[in-house]
């Protein structure tokens, strides 16, 4: 019998991943009877049919998804050392932690994080990167990232191997500056009409106030959807109008003027949600068991 060997295993896994062979060979930069070759073995060795074709695509049999399983453990592991090597060799010994931020995070969310894992750790090592959530989580997938910091809870990527952690919620207020904050004294019936930024429609938060305004039957004059939260406090408080902000952002943002909190009569409260988003791991990373058994939003208001 042809000996097993981890080449086999990696060239079953690619296939799979990719859903066909011709697919497989420009990844693994071998001749398609090559692969197929050793496909073959692979499958002999196992004493299993792995794949059934179906046109040019090739489906997993219940043993090949069985064996994906495994290939997946064991390569994600391999993932796993790899990075976590480099991050030793990179930072000589010091703890590295690698966050993705999603495009449409708050920065002072973000600032608060990071505030507080500097404090837990001064000599920590931080690499952040913001950009799309499907990427960030496919980073996250592939060992390249620690943890993603997100408005938006990710349940369903990729089973339970990825999980969304809440670390609480923060009250959204209505703000203006001081020049104009006078003409809103009764909120939330004086935003009828009132100039306002509104958050980007991709974002969870831009539907809760979609809501709100329809229960409460207002139709604010809407300026704009702005994803960047940083940039909508700028032009608020330039005057332009009105926008609805997670209080942190409103109470810990550096600015010469602060912005004037609209009093709310209305009994709706109006929360942001916020998420720590990890993958399991076989040697969890301390400082996201940290962030995740004691880091909660709510305290730093």
């Amino acid at each position: 019998m042809i000996p097993f060997n981890y080449h086999h295993l990696y060239y079953f896994y690619i296939i799979a991943k990719e859903g066909s062979i011709s697919k497989a060979t420009y990844k693994l930069r071998l001749a398609q009877p090559t692969l197929s070759a050793q496909l073959k073995q692979f499958e002999t060795f196992l004493n299993a049919k792995l794949f059934i074709r179906e046109n040019r695509n090739l489906t997993l049999t219940e043993e090949g998804h069985q064996v994906l399983a495994y290939a997946k453990m064991i390569f994600d592991i391999g993932r796993e050392l790899k990075h976590r090597m480099v991050d030793l060799n990179h930072t000589k010994g010091r703890t590295r932690i690698q966050i993705g931020v999603t495009n449409s995070m708050p920065k002072t969310i973000t600032e608060t994080m990071l505030n507080y894992l500097l404090r837990i750790n001064p000599n920590i090592y931080i690499s952040l990167i913001k950009d799309q959530s499907k990427k960030l989580l496919q980073d996250l997938d592939d060992h390249v990232i620690d943890l993603i910091l997100s408005d938006a809870p990710h349940h369903s990527y990729k089973g339970k191997e990825i999980k969304s952690h809440s670390i609480g919620k923060i009250p959204i207020v209505f703000c203006a500056h001081s020049k104009i904050s006078k003409k809103f004294k009764k909120i939330p019936q004086d935003l009828n009409g009132a100039p306002m930024f509104l958050p980007s429609s991709s974002r969870p938060i831009f539907q809760t106030l979609q809501e709100y305004f329809l229960n409460n039957n207002i139709e604010p004059n809407i300026l704009g959807e702005i994803e960047d939260v940083e940039i909508v406090r700028r032009l608020v408080l330039r005057g332009y109008g009105v926008a609805a902000l997670n209080l942190l952002t409103v109470l810990k943002a550096p600015a010469k003027e602060k912005l004037i909190v609209l009093k709310n009569h209305s009994k709706d409260i109006i929360y942001e949600n916020f998420y720590l988003i990890t993958k399991n791991r076989k040697m969890p990373h301390p400082l996201v068991e940290k962030l995740l058994k004691d880091f909660h939003i709510e305290k730093f208001i």
